[in-house]
């Protein structure tokens, strides 16, 4: 059947190269999304396994329009009876992205409507409509002449994890820490660090690949449960098979902290997800070489942008003091690191001689933020 799920803008191709892994089949990046051909396990297996992705929706159609009119067209000429029973109620979750004559409510409006009419006409029964709690959820996207429609097999998104007991006050998405992670270029015997760690987002993530650990495979609350198409006991089967893969120990994985409140919240999550004896969490300042640990190979970072907790005078200093501190202790390693202090960083790593290798836009939240993998 024809897929697609929802990512994080700027790290759609690392996406797609793990719908690959987990599924076998050859997933298209787009822009925020990932489109793919699979069988139906493939469902089962990236709401519960992957790493990157936020929401894995059966795709219903995705052509050209041109009026609201068309658009109820391409609803109406759907068949609904596969996803939804007689019995349940739905909602439309719409989005516009470009210049239109309407607007989101007045797709969800019309798109609606079709719905209701198309399943009138098939089985003569009315659809009832909840806003607040469907058993059904349709999304729909209209991109500049573009109509894309699909079934949430998800719900809650993915990157929501439910190990976070502890809130950091400028948490990294663990959707973006992942890719980090995976474009860092990290292998599982290689020491990594991160010295600038909060609430231990990244060491945490860091310790589900090493343990092979699919992410969200003790969730029971995904939208597919309520489609007819799907069976309960095939999800747990394949729960079953990705736990039986399993493994792991101790790993040269680390997570530097200054404050010792974030410190002891980023252990709280760790030992919520079940890998606090899997890393190293411990006090140390990310500008002092003596605190990193030896034969640093990977250092994978979310430090302060100047927007939500430290003053941009304060990461004016920082950065190079940092990337300073990272020369004395692992000089050769490779650092990936995200900042919305773009500019700053790059003086910074020139100052300091910390080549750039690479470079990219991501969407984290509302701001607008680089990843940059360098050599140190």
């Amino acid at each position: 059947m024809r897929l697609f799920a929802t990512t994080v803008q700027g790290i759609e191709d690392i996406a797609a190269e793990e719908a690959e892994r987990l599924t076998g089949f050859r997933a298209k990046p787009d822009v925020g999304k990932v489109f793919l051909q699979a069988p139906l396990k493939a469902v089962y297996r990236l709401n519960l396994a992957s790493r990157t992705l936020n929401r894995v929706f059966i795709e219903l159609c995705r052509e050209s329009f041109e009026t609201l009119s068309d658009l109820y067209r391409l609803a109406y000429g759907i068949d609904y009876m596969e996803f939804i029973e007689p019995d349940q109620s739905f909602a439309i979750r719409s989005e516009r992205v470009g210049v239109h004559s309407f607007t989101s409510i007045d797709i969800s409006r019309v798109v609606g409507q079709a719905v209701i009419d198309s399943y009138m006409a098939a089985r003569g029964r009315r659809l009832r409509v909840d806003l607040d709690e469907p058993d059904v959820e349709l999304y729909c996207l209209v991109r500049g002449g573009e109509f894309i429609m699909g079934v949430d097999t998800t719900g809650r998104s993915l990157h929501r994890r439910g190990y976070r007991v502890y809130e950091h006050p400028a948490a990294l998405k663990p959707t973006i820490a992942s890719a980090m992670l995976l474009l860092s270029g990290w292998r599982l015997d290689e020491t990594l660090v991160d010295p600038m760690c909060g609430g231990a987002t990244i060491p945490i993530e860091a310790a589900m690949m090493a343990w092979n650990r699919a992410v969200n495979r003790d969730r029971r609350d995904f939208n597919l449960l309520k489609l007819r198409l799907f069976d309960a006991d095939a999800l747990e089967e394949e729960r079953e098979r990705l736990r039986i893969t399993e493994g792991g120990g101790p790993h040269p994985i680390y997570g530097l902290e200054k404050y010792p409140r974030h410190l002891e919240g980023g252990r709280r999550n760790a030992e919520r997800a079940g890998v606090l004896e899997t890393v190293t969490l411990r006090l140390g300042d990310a500008t002092d070489p003596a605190f990193y640990p030896e034969d640093v190979s990977h250092i994978v970072v979310n430090p302060p942008y100047g927007v939500r907790m430290v003053p941009r005078e304060r990461v004016r200093r920082l950065y190079p003091m940092f990337l300073r501190a990272l020369k004395e202790a692992a000089g050769g390693a490779t650092l990936t690191v995200i900042t919305a202090a773009y500019r700053r960083f790059r003086e910074a790593a020139e100052d300091v001689g910390v080549e750039i290798i690479s470079s990219r836009r991501v969407l984290h939240g509302d701001l607008q933020t680089m990843i940059y993998l360098c050599r140190v």
